[in-house]
């Protein structure tokens, strides 16, 4: 396997992920039982962060190591929507999730969350695709 087809194969992991949070778990959060919400909160935390993490650190480090081996236009397109992901990962989703993780089921939250979540779903997707040209 080449260090592309490898960046590749991560990156579209997180497009995967990414498309599941958008489109099925973030809704789901407001169909969760209000009482039982922040415990849930904190386990779904908790456990998508085993799946997200490896992933995110994977793909900066493979594309990273793209960029010094074989750099190429797209790569850079690449790594630039990968960063904005990250901005709005920290920015936007993490302080999301510590108030929906403070004050529990929240509707204003929740659809808040899910509508800065297109900055990741777009960033990642896009990112993925320019990795197809590179």
């Amino acid at each position: 396997m080449t260090l592309l087809e490898a960046t590749r194969i991560v990156s579209f992991g997180l497009v995967v992920l990414i498309w599941l949070v958008q489109l099925v778990i973030y809704p789901a959060f407001g169909e969760i039982e209000r009482d039982r919400f922040l415990r849930w909160h904190a386990g779904y935390t908790r456990s998508v962060t085993w799946v997200v993490a490896p992933l995110m650190f994977g793909q900066v480090f493979l594309l990273g190591w793209l960029l010094v081996v074989r750099p190429s236009p797209p790569a850079i397109v690449a790594a630039a929507l990968v960063a904005i992901a990250w901005v709005s990962t920290f920015a936007l989703a993490v302080p999301a999730h510590g108030r929906l993780g403070a004050t529990g089921q929240d509707e204003t939250e929740i659809r808040r969350l899910i509508a800065n979540n297109w900055i990741r779903t777009v960033s990642w997707t896009l990112a993925f695709a320019a990795l197809l040209f590179a």
